[in-house]
């Protein structure tokens, strides 16, 4: 029999960003796979709050609203009730998790109602990113230490994310690691055995068309970008953990070697925090809040330099386009970024050194921006687009899962 699988989502913020494109690509990855995909939208009615079930290009959606009312244990009881009415169980039955902050309040019942199934986790996020910003020297501390004085009280919070994290990670039947580092940080922290992990990491269909040199300059004008400006992108949410702050920084020391450059930042998040800490560059600045697939895959075909210096990432949908549009990169060496990007392999590196001072970290991104400007980076593009085809492409990831789903 064919596997019958259930992606869990929710309607929350992530959805509209990485998680969101992984399930999408995901998905294509499973029409090319023997198997029968059910989509389960948890949050996504804001506006009727009603239950509904519909088939959309082969994929059954079962869509449930949020209930103000209940708290989320309740809520998640609520659901595995109303699912067990049209699910039934069976050996065949697969359960796929991806927000292992959300989904323990669901997981022990969905075991309990389809003892049955087999359930699998991707690892999108882990709580080490949003409390260390991916200092893993500081987590692995406080983990190997949570007995000590160092740890209790200080860190609580920390260790209570910790177990939660762990026990559904030792639950779950099988666990996708996007990158290297979380693979190893789940095997050695989280003492699961890495014959339940998975290293696959995202994938994307390649969808770029070249524009020429005279579209390129059509494209310029239509965004208010004169043809000598050097464009220097930063795509991502505007918050601290991208490395936002750093980026901005260091970017009045730019411009005053090259006051031809500008920086565009696309995605929302704090603008009007960012926008402060433009200091005396701001005319520089151009945020555009967040944009369409359409003009951002413009942005990506006109800018010079592409910005990568996030603290934390797993694995960045953004990364992988900047790679598929040939790019030339420069990346930080933040927690699972390392494993992405790696100096003259596809970018050029600005590491980090030191993770409670940031002044390193804004020297030596200002040091590789300005190598960058100074450079003939051909090469690199070339370099970048390799690593995406070698790595990144679509093919590699739905080869990989269909590995995944034929070992359940």
């Amino acid at each position: 029999m064919k596997k019958e699988i259930y992606i869990i989502n929710y309607g929350f913020s992530a959805s509209n960003y990485g998680i969101g494109s992984y399930i999408r690509e995901y998905i294509y990855c499973l029409k090319n796979i023997e198997c029968h995909v059910n989509l389960i939208e948890i949050g996504i009615n804001k506006t009727d709050f009603t239950f509904s079930i519909k088939e959309e290009d082969g994929i059954r959606r079962i869509q449930i609203p949020y209930s103000f009312q209940d708290n989320l244990k309740n809520y998640g009881k609520g659901i595995c009730r109303l699912l067990r009415l049209y699910i039934n169980d069976s050996s065949d039955l697969i359960f796929h998790f991806n927000y292992i902050n959300i989904d323990f309040h669901i997981f022990d019942r969905i075991k309990n109602y389809f003892p049955q199934s087999k359930t699998i986790l991707t690892i999108h996020f882990l709580y080490l990113g949003e409390r260390f910003f991916g200092n893993v020297s500081l987590f692995k501390r406080i983990v190997r230490n949570q007995n000590d004085k160092f740890t209790n009280g200080k860190y609580q919070e920390v260790m209570d994310n910790y177990t939660i994290e762990k026990k559904i990670i030792e639950n779950v039947d099988s666990v996708v690691c996007l990158s290297e580092d979380t693979f190893h940080l789940v095997n050695e922290e989280y003492k699961i055995p890495k014959r339940k992990l998975h290293l696959i990491p995202n994938g994307l269909r390649k969808n770029c068309v070249k524009l020429s040199h005279k579209q390129k300059l059509k494209v310029r004008q239509h965004f208010s970008i004169k043809p000598e400006e050097k464009i220097l992108l930063f795509v991502g949410r505007v918050n601290e953990i991208k490395g936002i702050y750093p980026l901005l920084n260091c970017f009045e020391k730019i411009i005053r070697e090259y006051p031809e450059c500008r920086l565009v930042i696309i995605g929302d998040g704090d603008i009007s925090g960012a926008i402060k800490n433009c200091k005396n560059v701001w005319p520089k600045v151009t945020f555009t809040g967040r944009q369409d697939q359409k003009s951002l895959y413009l942005w990506y075909q006109i800018s010079d330099i592409a910005l990568f210096p996030s603290f934390y990432e797993e694995c960045s949908y953004v990364g992988i386009e900047m790679m598929m549009h040939g790019l030339p990169i420069i990346a930080s060496d933040g927690y699972s970024v390392k494993n992405m990007f790696q100096e003259e392999l596809n970018a050029k590196i600005a590491r980090i050194e030191n993770w409670k001072n940031f002044s390193k970290f804004e020297k030596n991104l200002t040091e590789a921006i300005l190598e960058a400007l100074d450079s003939d980076l051909s090469g690199l593009k070339n370099k970048a687009m390799n690593v995406y085809e070698s790595t990144y492409n679509i093919t590699i990831m739905q080869k990989k899962y269909k590995q995944l789903i034929d070992s359940l």
